[in-house]
């Protein structure tokens, strides 16, 4: 009927077993639901995959489970027969990867866009890739590095510059540049609300803070 619901996601049918676990998953809210809150949200404040590792590791039943979960997923899942063929075909990208890189952390998709295009021994597509990285990134790749190295106090210095400049933006899913830079917090503000709150914590907490900056 004209006035019957329709699910954000969808979910081909199949015998296969590759979504079934996912029927057992709660969905999304409906979107006709709590407009308000909803259209409040003009980026999505989800953020589940945050390496290039964690996205290497889920299994395709993960990667589905990852898509409905999202706030910013509004398509229909591939059918499963569609997943196994591009998998049985080297050659052929995963069609669940194609829904989440969109989606997911901008640092971890052009990580993978970089080792993908350096499997297919394109050079030129790879320093094009690696000359946008944003500065979060580069500040991220330098933590890894110095891990490596066993430069601890850098791993520390790197890694919260890359968790400041991650909490500027307001949507960490886009490139850097794809969107007005006016949307993201002004760096002086920041520093100033986060200083803000540290003060307040060692009011709260007392004396179990002195000495913590």
């Amino acid at each position: 009927s004209a006035t019957e619901r329709v699910s954000p996601v969808r979910i081909p049918r199949s015998t296969t077993l590759l979504y079934d676990a996912l029927f057992t998953i709660q969905m999304p809210p409906d979107p006709e639901s709590n407009n308000n809150n909803r259209n409040a949200q003009v980026f999505p404040t989800d953020n589940p995959i945050k390496t290039l590792a964690e996205l290497d590791g889920l299994s395709n039943q993960d990667k589905a489970k990852t898509l409905i979960s999202m706030s910013n997923f509004q398509g229909s899942l591939p059918r499963p027969r569609v997943v196994c063929q591009a998998e049985a075909n080297k050659g052929t990208n995963n069609p669940l990867d194609e829904l989440l890189l969109p989606l997911i952390d901008e640092s971890v998709r052009r990580q993978y866009l970089i080792r993908d295009a350096e499997d297919g021994g394109d050079l030129d597509m790879v320093r094009e890739l690696r000359e946008k990285r944003s500065t979060r990134q580069i500040a991220q790749e330098a933590a890894e590095q110095a891990r490596a190295l066993g430069q601890e106090n850098d791993v520390q210095r790197l890694e919260e510059e890359a968790e400041f400049l991650e909490s500027l933006k307001a949507d960490i899913t886009q490139d850097e540049g794809s969107y007005s830079r006016f949307l993201d917090r002004d760096d002086w503000y920041e520093l100033e609300r986060q200083k803000h709150a540290k003060k307040l914590n060692k009011k709260k907490f007392g004396t179990l803070l002195d000495g913590i900056e």
